[in-house]
């Protein structure tokens, strides 16, 4: 009863959420619990993408999520992040630099999976759980996993 109830609680939740937001949410976009969105201005999501729970979408540098994603529990894109260049004198002043991340259309990001700043994920694309993503993923319709994430193989059959 109790599950129920809670899970109930969550729809309303998500629906409240998904009308607030009306405009980041394009036609047929699935919604499971409420992602934590930073600069939702600069955060565009596509039609028929699926949003799984405890997702995190800091936009700072901007997101582009084409048709038809999956994000699956707990994924963090993070386009934003310290200037690493110089930091020797960076480390005092703590600055910024911002690089969009691009997920094209079909990609499956999977499970626990961090996306960094600058990040584009080729078409058709499957990121395995637990993966951290910090340069492209250039082949499409290919597998890749790991951390930091690499090819493992092409899925065209």
């Amino acid at each position: 009863m109790i599950e129920w109830i809670s899970r109930a609680w969550m729809k309303v939740r998500v629906s409240v959420h998904k009308s607030l937001n009306r405009t980041l949410y394009k036609q047929g976009v699935i919604v499971y619990g409420i992602p934590k969105l930073v600069h939702r201005d600069k955060i565009t999501i596509g039609k028929n993408s699926t949003i799984n729970e405890n997702v995190y979408l800091y936009g700072r540098g901007g997101i582009v999520i084409e048709d038809g994603v999956s994000l699956s529990y707990n994924v963090s894109l993070i386009s934003s992040g310290y200037r690493t260049s110089d930091w020797m004198e960076n480390k005092k002043h703590k600055h910024h630099e911002s690089d969009p991340i691009k997920i094209e259309r079909d990609c499956w990001i999977g499970a626990n999976t961090t996306v960094l700043k600058g990040i584009t994920i080729a078409e058709g694309s499957i990121v395995g759980a637990g993966s951290v993503v910090t340069k492209n993923l250039t082949e499409p319709n290919a597998l890749y996993a790991g951390n930091p994430a690499r090819y493992i193989k092409s899925l065209k059959p």
